[in-house]
Formats: C-alpha cells, structure tokens, sequence
C-alpha cells in the first residue's frame, strides 16, 4: 500500500481536482480504465476517498444517526481504516457529527466462508477495524449470511433515502455511487439491517463483550490479543513501521491497541 500511494501521489493529486466534479453528479461510477496507470493502491485509495466525502456532502443538515452497511469482508479490505488517513478522519467526523445522540450502528456482512479462506493475520486485521470503530462509538452488527455479501455499501437515513457508496469488491469501477429514495429500495436497505441487528455475532450490552464474540468467531485467542496489544501499545507502532506516504498514518492503530490494552484479559 506505502509503495503503490507513492508511486501514485502525483497523479492522486490531480485526480482531486476531478472529484469535485463527480461530487455534483446524483451518481456516478467512473470505469478502472479511466485511470490505467493507477496502481490497485491507488485505486483503492481514490474510490474511497470518493465515496467517504459522497456520504458526508449528502449527510448535511441531517440531525437523526443514520445507520451504516460496509461491503468489506477481509482483512485487507478492512485495513484501510485502520491505514488510510482519511479514514480516520472520516470516521471522527461521522462520530462527532452525532455525538450524543443514539449510538451510531455499522454492519458488515462476513460469511463463513470469507473467515475460513483468510489467513490468521487477515482475521486480526479485521478484528482490529472493527475494534476501531468500537472505539468510536459506532455498535458493530456482523452478519454471517452470504446472501447478503451481494448488497451494496449505504447509509440509510429512515424513511427518506439511502446513500449508496461502493468502493470495496468493485471489479470494473473505482466507485459506484448513488442516492435512492425508492421505498422498495429503502425497505431491502433496512431489512439487510434489521437482519445483521437480529442474528450479528457480536451480541451484548458493551463493547468488550461484543469483540470478545467477534475474536471467537474469527478463531483469535482473546487473551493473546489484549497481551499483545498491550505491548504494541507499550512501544509504539512507529517504533515498528513508518509509512512514507502521506496518504497513510499509524495513529488509528495505536489507538486501537491503546483500546484494546485497556480491556480485561479474561474473566
């Protein structure tokens, strides 16, 4: 990721200039073949910056928590959150946008078989995304069903519309964007919801117990991993790793180990 973002800062830096004018578009879903030299770094990190400020532009003067569905479902795809700057600044800025008010909802759809076919330091990653939002305030939902792997990126607003935002599992774009107001539309968006609500493997009344459930259905030893996010807390993710890309930032993982070093090992 360091090496294909710096590879591709310059021509990132121009495709800024593009954004704009996708953002005054209803919806949008410009084709990978629009930007050939990208590297899939690159690419990745455009479609979701894209998508991150399609959301927010289309949350102004919105008081009531929406509720978020993300299309990511293995570590690498998770990872940005906890990698990519305008992430971490994306997620702070939904959190204080509706600080106070109800608790801001995410879901993710995570069949077994995704668990199964990923590698242990893939399932840490997750895990550890997820523990970041936590952390900010955001109730995580994880839904096992795959029938559901097939439903887009949103925020729903209730009864009014849903933003559609995909980035993630795109083959040939680098975004696909939309806002829907059908209510047929809607109701499919709060019933895939109300299903990851319902049957989400991270069930309980707070965040240490519903990463707890997370970490046992990933197959993660729970005890292992306070332990050691104790002691990368203790030394510091940079002392480790210094991206060179100005695109990318260690803050949100040290907070996530911070976090996590502050739960209980075991009971």
């Amino acid at each position: 990721m360091d090496d294909g973002l710096l590879a591709d800062d310059f021509a990132l830096e121009q495709e800024q200039k593009v954004l704009e004018t996708y953002l005054d578009l209803p919806r949008s879903a410009p084709s990978r073949r629009t930007v050939p030299d990208l590297t899939k770094a690159g690419a990745q990190w455009l479609g979701s910056t894209y998508c991150a400020r399609h959301i927010m532009r289309r949350l102004d003067g919105l008081t009531d928590p929406p509720a978020f569905w993300t299309r990511e479902q293995t570590g690498e795809q998770a990872s940005t959150w906890l990698w990519l700057r305008h992430k971490a600044d994306y997620l702070k800025a939904v959190s204080a946008r509706y600080a106070g008010s109800a608790p801001l909802s995410r879901a993710f759809c995570i069949p077994e078989i995704e668990v199964s076919r990923s590698g242990r330091y893939e399932r840490i990653l997750l895990l550890l995304a997820i523990a970041l939002m936590e952390l900010h305030g955001v109730r995580v939902d994880v839904l096992t069903k795959p029938e559901y792997s097939h439903v887009d990126g949103f925020v729903l607003v209730p009864g009014q519309r849903a933003v559609v935002a995909n980035w993630a599992r795109t083959d040939e774009e680098i975004w696909a964007v939309d806002t829907v107001t059908r209510r047929p539309a809607l109701r499919e968006y709060s019933e895939a919801l109300g299903e990851a609500r319902e049957h989400s493997v991270m069930q309980g009344p707070d965040p240490e117990v519903r990463l707890r459930s997370m970490a046992g259905y990933l197959d993660i030893d729970w005890v292992w991993l306070v332990e050691r996010s104790r002691e990368m807390s203790e030394c510091g993710t940079a002392s480790i790793v210094r991206p060179r890309s100005r695109h990318l930032t260690v803050e949100s993982l040290d907070e996530v180990f911070a976090f996590l070093a502050s739960l209980a090992p075991d009971r």
